[in-house]
């Protein structure tokens, strides 16, 4: 199947910006189950362009001119030969076992794990995932980036980021290798026509995909962006700057079947 993705993000301030610099991971790459035939990343500013120690694409974008709005704009064709797990061995997934700050079970969740980590392989994660998802039901605008496993897990809501932590926070726990994947996701729900995030765990020589917010457990309709540890690895956008005061974001994230 072959997508086409339009992704706007238009950033305004209540002042002008002095200097920012944003780091970007918005450029997929042809690997395991996708193809990218054609992809344009489109940003005011300097750009550099390379790989981080994850493999991901990532720009640095630096704007040293006063401004007081900024709009990035990525956009392509990538197409997508379902598969039930990818091959990635870029990096050792032993790197992946072990929590992070935002990853990490508190004794709630070291509960939860204890009742519903019936075992360690793809059906019992399967299980887990779902687990998951009836504790912490999908509610848009209910976490920010800033959440951590453990707060969202408290409040039994979150979105996809916070299930994937979850998630993680779970498998790690169970001294499995787990990773953060964000990306697209091809879907006629409109609540999810956004960048996306899902877990992955490495299980007989591959990663295997958990969406938990959309209980998927193949590749049939997502296109990789990025992966990390967590969040904070794989975050399609992030930056710094001078000034500015308040700050809002507007996203747009059309994913077409072409």
């Amino acid at each position: 199947m072959k997508l086409v993705i339009n992704h706007q993000t238009h950033y305004e301030y209540e002042s002008a910006v002095k200097r920012s610099n944003q780091y970007i991971r918005l450029t997929p790459q042809t690997f395991g189950h996708q193809i990218v035939h054609a992809w344009q990343l489109a940003a005011p500013g300097i750009k550099c362009t390379q790989q981080d120690g994850f493999g991901n694409i990532w720009t640095s974008l630096t704007v040293n001119q006063p401004h007081q709005e900024l709009l990035i704009m990525a956009q392509g064709e990538v197409e997508i030969n379902p598969t039930e797990g990818i091959e990635d061995n870029h990096l050792s997934p032993m790197f992946f076992t072990h929590a992070t700050e935002t990853t990490s079970c508190h004794e709630p969740l070291l509960d939860f794990v204890a009742k519903y980590g019936k075992g360690t392989d793809r059906s019992a994660l399967i299980d887990l995932s779902a687990a998951i998802l009836e504790r912490m039901p999908y509610t848009p605008m209910s976490t920010n980036v800033m959440t951590t496993a453990a707060e969202a897990f408290d409040l039994e809501q979150g979105v996809c980021q916070d299930h994937t932590h979850v998630f993680l926070a779970c498998a790690r726990y169970l001294k499995l290798p787990a990773r953060y994947v964000s990306g697209y996701l091809h879907s006629s729900d409109s609540t999810h026509l956004s960048t996306h995030a899902w877990a992955e765990v490495y299980l007989n020589g591959l990663w295997y995909c958990f969406d938990t917010s959309n209980q998927l457990f193949s590749l049939d309709h997502h296109v990789y962006l990025a992966v990390g540890r967590d969040y904070f690895d794989a975050a399609p956008v992030r930056g710094t700057r001078q000034g500015g005061g308040q700050e809002s974001m507007r996203a747009l994230v059309q994913v077409l079947a072409s």
